[in-house]
């Protein structure tokens, strides 16, 4: 249970740290932050709000589908949020907007990468996992399709949502959505973790 417990803080923390550059690339808003806007547009719900309840009918839709939640649920909203706030006030990268766009698409890309070796830690803890992943979970398992289709899946439905109805889309967003999936199926395979606790079955 330590060592679960250890992969778990220390995926969040890789988490956060990897929101945290794909914030500071500044190219548009992310695939469920898009939703979250149009949501708030749309209600007149302030940004955050829109995301808390959006973030909880994420939660019931997983669970409904089968996923549990755990320790990891409640970690994963108190810790990510409270990380990335700490990091940008402390002027993480504070000069990424005045870097060129092409540099700044080179951070966008190597924060989704650490999202990646985030995520797979952290879910291969096998201690619960946040709503967003929880569903990603739920359709992994649900459709027998790859942890990378199973995410571009979920963060393709909340950009085409979010599209829709209003929601601020950048070229940041588009790029997240086509790589996500593959980059957190890349950090499943090299750290040799699994999405889920099978007794027998491939890896991701």
């Amino acid at each position: 249970m330590t060592v679960r417990l250890g992969k778990l803080l220390l995926g969040l923390l890789l988490f956060a740290v990897g929101v945290t550059l794909t914030v500071q690339a500044e190219l548009g808003l992310a695939p469920w932050d898009v939703l979250h806007s149009a949501v708030s547009q749309r209600t007149g719900l302030g940004f955050g709000t829109a995301s808390v309840i959006t973030s909880a009918a994420v939660l019931l839709l997983a669970m409904a589908l089968g996923t549990r939640p755990g320790i990891g649920t409640v970690l994963n909203t108190l810790l990510i949020g409270a990380v990335i706030e700490a990091l940008l006030r402390v002027g993480f990268l504070g000069t990424a907007d005045r870097w060129p766009w092409i540099a700044r698409l080179l951070l966008l890309v190597a924060g989704l990468a650490v999202i990646g070796v985030g995520s797979a830690l952290y879910i291969g803890a096998h201690l619960g996992s946040g709503p967003r992943d929880s569903l990603m979970l739920a359709v992994h398992r649900r459709l027998r399709a790859p942890i990378s289709l199973a995410r571009t899946i979920t963060e393709g439905s909340a950009f085409v949502l979010g599209w829709l109805f209003g929601g601020a889309v950048g070229i940041g967003t588009v790029v997240s959505v086509v790589l996500i999936g593959p980059l957190v199926q890349v950090g499943f395979r090299l750290l040799g973790q699994t999405p889920v606790r099978p007794t027998h079955g491939p890896r991701p």
